[in-house]
């Protein structure tokens, strides 16, 4: 699956864990996203500094804007791409992610590399591309996960970069929205608060989530606590793992588009996001019906085995 957001290129490369919402089990999706740079063309945004905290990352000062076309400085995808003031520059992650790698252009003179570190300390370096009038995909290779990389020049501002390209580990984590009740009902009519569970369990410590980054559908909590009300199983009642739970305005969850816009008796798939507080981004999904009106609560099946005590 594919998509493009912010000038970037999201790939879903491995899921270590069956069934998104419905996992029994905390797992890790990698994602491949690639930096082109595509939504600053010229007719959004003037050549000039890159914003520092561009797709999420946090950039040299010394990087640039660049749609003019010129001889030797391609862009490898549409016609914008980033140059730097300097002999190169750092791009900074706010976790740790495996680096690819980017496609560099520029005059022959030139000669550029990557370094990696993680933590401040050294992790590796690629090897040294000389730069061309084509555009050829320099390859990191680093032996682990960087959080910062260096790009170094030879030669002083006589090179251009496109499609930044590194893998980002996003934790999947069980949500459970009004647990202990089966199905999960949207009045949006209602005034009341509902509440979202993020499961904990054997694989997941949920005092490890960053509870101010969470948001569902971009919607914030009215506020959270910890406290053990369900379990990966759907079943409700304290399992042992306390679980970290939301309250989100149903007015809120009710102006959310796909909610707004869905049929009374639709189901619509809800997903949280947020970070761990190492930076590592989680995201969780669950479904909700759209009921419009009052009705029981049924509470999420569980089973029981009956033992007999005929002989």
């Amino acid at each position: 699956m594919k998509k493009v957001a912010i000038g970037l290129v999201v790939t879903l490369l491995l899921v270590s864990c069956i069934g998104i919402g419905s996992v029994s089990a905390a797992g890790y999706l990698d994602k491949e996203i690639i930096v082109n740079f595509d939504d600053l063309n010229a007719t959004k945004a003037p050549d000039g500094k890159l914003s520092l905290g561009y797709a999420g990352l946090s950039w040299d000062p010394d990087w640039m804007i660049w749609n003019s076309p010129q001889a030797y400085y391609a862009a490898h995808s549409g016609d914008t791409r980033i140059h730097s003031h300097n002999f190169g520059g750092w791009i900074n992650f706010s976790h740790d992610v495996e680096f690819k790698g980017a496609w560099i252009s520029g005059e022959p003179m030139a000669q550029v590399s990557f370094e990696g570190y993680n933590d401040g300390v050294y992790v590796g370096n690629s090897s040294m591309m000389r730069a061309l009038a084509t555009p050829r995909f320099l390859s990191a290779n680093f032996p682990g996960l960087v959080d910062a990389v260096l790009v170094n020049d030879t030669m002083y501002n006589f090179f251009c970069m496109d499609d930044v390209t590194f893998v980002e580990k996003t934790l999947v984590v069980d949500l459970d929205i009004r647990p202990g009740e089966y199905p999960n009902k949207i009045n949006r009519n209602a005034g009341n608060n509902v509440p979202v569970a993020i499961v904990g369990e054997a694989s997941l410590d949920v005092t490890t989530i960053d509870a101010t980054s969470v948001t569902l559908e971009g919607l914030s909590p009215v506020s959270w606590e910890i406290t053990d009300v369900c379990s990966p199983s759907g079943a409700s009642g304290a399992d042992g793992y306390p679980d970290l739970v939301f309250q989100f305005e149903n007015r809120g969850i009710a102006a959310i588009p796909k909610v707004q816009s869905a049929a009374k008796g639709a189901t619509v798939a809800l997903t949280i996001t947020g970070t761990l507080t190492s930076g590592i981004p989680i995201e969780g999904t669950d479904d909700v019906l759209i009921s419009d009106s009052s009705s029981t609560t049924l509470l999420k099946k569980t089973t029981t085995t009956r033992i007999s005590t005929k002989r």
